[in-house]
Parts: C-alpha cells; sequence; structure tokens
C-alpha cells in the first residue's frame, strides 16, 4: 500500500510485496488443503453456499483482501482517533470521563478522517448526479473524505465534534455497497480505545506524528505518545 511522493504506479517493492503475499498464501491454502486446522483459512475454505465451495484462487483473494481492508484501515482508524482527539481536548475528556462515549469518539474519527478516504469505480450506465450527467464507461474517483464533510449533510463540517448526528458519514459506503467489515472494524476501534484509555490514563502527544505515503488509505506511520 506504500506509495512514494510523485510516483502514481506501485512501486518496485510494493509489486515485490505483493507477490511474496500471493506465495505465502498459495502455500498455506495448499497445505490447509490437505491438513484443516481451527483457523480463518480453513473455515473459509470449508464454507458452503448452494453446495459450492471457493476455489483456491477465490480464497486466496478473500485472504488479501483481508490483510488490506481488515488491518491497514483498522489501525490507521485508531492513530487518526489518538491524534485528533488530543488536537481537541474539550472532546477527548468526554469518553476519558465517561467510557460510554469511545464510540462517539470512533464515530466522529470515521467522519472527520476516514481512513479510506476514496474509492475507483467505472459507471456501467449514465448516472445523474446533483445535474450532472456522468457517461457510461467514465473513470470515478469516489470522494467518501469530502462527503464526510458536506455541508449539505453535517453542520459546521470541519468542527471536531462528538456530540453530531454520525449516521450519513460515508465512510463505510452506503446501501448495497456497505462495508462488510463495518461492524468487526467499529468494534476492533472501540475496544483499542477502551483499553488504552483504562490502562494508560495519562498517555499524550509526544511529538509531532508522521504521516505514511499512501494513495486509497489516509493515516500514521507513527504517533509518539508519553505514558506516565
Amino acid at each position: 500500500m506504500h506509495r512514494e511522493e510523485g510516483i502514481t504506479d506501485v512501486p518496485p517493492a510494493g509489486i515485490e510485496a505483493a507477490f511474496a503475499l500471493a506465495v505465502y498464501y498459495q502455500d498455506m491454502v495448499t497445505e490447509r488443503r490437505k491438513r484443516p486446522t481451527d483457523d480463518l483459512t480453513s473455515a473459509v475454505m470449508a464454507a458452503e453456499v448452494d453446495g459450492q465451495r471457493l476455489t483456491d484462487d477465490e480464497v486466496m483473494a478473500f485472504l488479501i483482501l483481508m490483510v488490506v481492508a481488515g488491518n491497514e484501515t483498522t489501525t490507521k482508524l485508531l492513530g487518526n482517533c489518538w491524534y485528533w482527539g488530543w488536537r481537541h481536548p474539550d472532546e477527548r475528556a468526554k469518553p476519558l470521563t465517561d467510557p460510554t462515549r469511545i464510540p462517539d469518539w470512533v464515530e466522529e474519527t470515521l467522519r472527520y478522517d476516514t481512513s479510506s478516504h476514496m474509492l475507483a469505480r467505472i459507471t456501467l450506465s449514465d448516472v445523474e448526479v446533483h445535474d450532472q450527467i456522468i457517461p457510461a464507461g467514465s473513470r470515478v474517483l469516489l470522494l467518501a473524505g469530502s462527503a464526510n464533510r458536506d455541508h449539505r449533510v453535517f453542520s459546521e463540517p470541519d468542527r471536531y465534534d462528538l456530540e453530531r448526528d454520525n449516521t450519513q458519514t460515508a465512510s463505510f459506503g452506503m446501501g448495497r455497497h456497505f462495508c462488510l467489515g463495518a461492524a468487526l472494524a467499529r468494534l476492533e476501534g472501540r475496544i483499542a480505545v477502551e483499553e488504552l484509555t483504562r490502562r494508560y490514563p495519562g498517555l499524550t502527544l509526544a511529538g509531532a506524528p508522521v504521516r505514511r505515503p499512501l494513495l486509497v488509505l489516509r493515516g500514521f506511520e507513527s504517533v509518539p505518545v508519553r505514558v506516565r
């Protein structure tokens, strides 16, 4: 997922990593076919719908999806959550004094600085958006990060506010395209923040965070903290 400044294509290191991951998964899938274990890979391979099971290629595609969609996005969410909470001490104080407000902390961060902020799509038919026609076959870049700051949906959208209604947040998509892992991501985010605030109530920022060069994701390489 790493991208270098000014380079629009996948860097050599990224291609090498993708191939290495594919080889790793191929070996694992082959091994699980012979000797299933009590793990996610074996469960996916054993899953059956109307008498049909996933092929090895489909299992590998699912596992690669899990690495990116189920890993990079959630870890970036946690860094964003911590950073913006400490940039807005009045809002941060709410969940620190009342842990039941931690889900609000996670949800507002998902809106304010979502870790997955854009998607590329191709229209299959003419689409009308705000009185403009997008012709069939067009390449479209959908900016969830921009939609989450739409003043027609959110009042004072550039304000970090744990009191707002975030039911229209676009971070997980909409309708039939809603993220399959949304519930898990929210659960992971809530538990991680709960544990951090419970174990280290004196945790504070201890320097400038370093952003990671990414294309479709947004987050930090590191967020330095001080524990007392």
